[in-house]
């Protein structure tokens, strides 16, 4: 593999391989008496998926301060390393391992970071490899793996592996750091959707990211594309407006894919719901009605002849109007039938409803106007009278 190519890590992620025009590794140092020690060149592939820096395979013996290294081209300070890496054998005597990642510029030590003694419990291969992170203070342009074990003789001792020291890593998979909500709005209204990947300012983080809106249909999941009732599908927040009752318990979700070179990711976000409030029917009331001043004036009560039809709770709101034009809000009438008070003048009757789902309310819609005519008298009067009525007959 050459410096600067892409490696799909087995661990998941992907890196680009740091920019070294030369490597090469030593098996020296004081004190590193081995058997079957070895200490690998960069052509020297201990892993068949990816490129091997070095691997440092101490044997069985004794020694301190072995070590193995990679030179390159000059390499900027304060700008992350990924070393990747991995271990497995036992030790006796763990409490006397070391390790450091060791770096050089022009042959002086410009920085250390240590890795601990905590990977060297693996028994055979069952220990991961791992990322490290460094960012070393200084320009370098060589890295050393140095270690010491002692007190081990007899026994089969650690081995370390470099497999790459990449100049940029990025994560596999993809995490989201928001993801899509269920929404509740009234119809006709507008809502958004979003669902954004953590993507903060660092190497580890994915490049290039594209986002796809889709729409559950049936069983299958169909993009959507912008249009009367869509906008933004192919952003972290999607926008939909002028929503219409049939998009009620639609489902969403945001397909996002990251590119970096030749590595490529994929996210597929959480399910988001949309609810949408409406009144789908305002009912019916009944009916007209005509009351007599002189007899009573009190209407009977109203019903309905046909229930409102809404998507969330329905709320009633009875009004009343003198002239079937200014209708005003009559108190503590919020049932859906309702019972009129004696009327003094010929007034008409209309009754609202409006939905009430998770939160959202829609405007009232209303029912057809009743009418209840008032008459002032309704009583037939009669004259009554003593007078005698009476005719002369004639004699001719």
């Amino acid at each position: 593999m050459t410096a600067q190519e892409m490696v799909a890590l087995p661990n998941g992620g992907c890196g680009r391989l740091l920019d070294t025009n030369t490597s090469s590794a030593s098996d020296g140092g004081f004190l590193c008496f081995r058997l079957g020690k070895e200490a690998a060149n960069p052509n020297n592939m201990t892993d068949t998926d990816v490129n091997s820096f070095s691997s440092l395979k101490p044997g069985t013996g004794a020694g301190l301060f072995c070590s193995t290294y990679t030179t390159g081209a000059d390499f900027q300070a304060n700008k992350p390393v990924y070393i990747d890496f991995a271990s497995d054998g036992f030790n006796f005597n763990p409490s006397f391992n070391g390790g450091n990642f060791v770096f050089y510029n022009n042959g002086q030590e410009v920085y250390r970071t240590g890795i601990n003694g905590h990977f060297f419990f693996d028994f055979g291969d069952n220990q991961e490899r791992r990322i490290i992170k460094v960012i070393p203070t200084a320009a370098w342009d060589e890295v050393q793996l140095a270690f010491g074990e002692a007190i081990g003789i007899g026994f089969s001792f650690s081995q370390m592996r470099v497999y790459n020291i990449l100049s940029e890593y990025y994560l596999a998979p993809m995490t989201y750091l928001s993801q899509p909500a269920d929404k509740t709005v009234a119809a006709g209204g507008s809502t958004t959707m979003t669902a954004v990947i953590n993507n903060t300012t660092t190497d580890e983080t994915p490049d290039n990211i594209t986002y796809q809106w889709q729409i559950l249909n049936g069983s299958t999941w169909t993009n959507l594309t912008n249009g009367t009732n869509y906008s933004n599908v192919t952003s972290s927040t999607l926008t939909i407006s002028n929503v219409p009752v049939g998009f009620n318990n639609n489902q969403y979700r945001v397909v996002a894919n990251s590119s970096f070179h030749t590595c490529s990711f994929l996210a597929i976000s959480t399910v988001g719901r949309l609810f949408v409030n409406s009144v789908n029917v305002p009912g019916t009331i009944a009916a007209d009605q005509t009351v007599c001043m002189d007899i009573s004036n009190d209407p009977a009560a109203f019903s309905q002849s046909a229930a409102a039809q809404v998507s969330g709770s329905a709320e009633y709101q009875w009004q009343s109007s003198p002239d079937n034009v200014t209708f005003t809000n009559i108190t503590n009438a919020t049932s859906a039938t309702y019972d009129a008070p004696p009327v003094t003048q010929t007034t008409y009757y209309r009754r609202g409803v409006r939905s009430v789902l998770n939160g959202n309310t829609t405007a009232y819609q209303y029912s057809n106007v009743v009418k209840v005519t008032l008459k002032q008298s309704c009583l037939i009067k009669c004259i009554i009278t003593n007078k005698m009525i009476y005719t002369k007959l004639n004699s001719n």
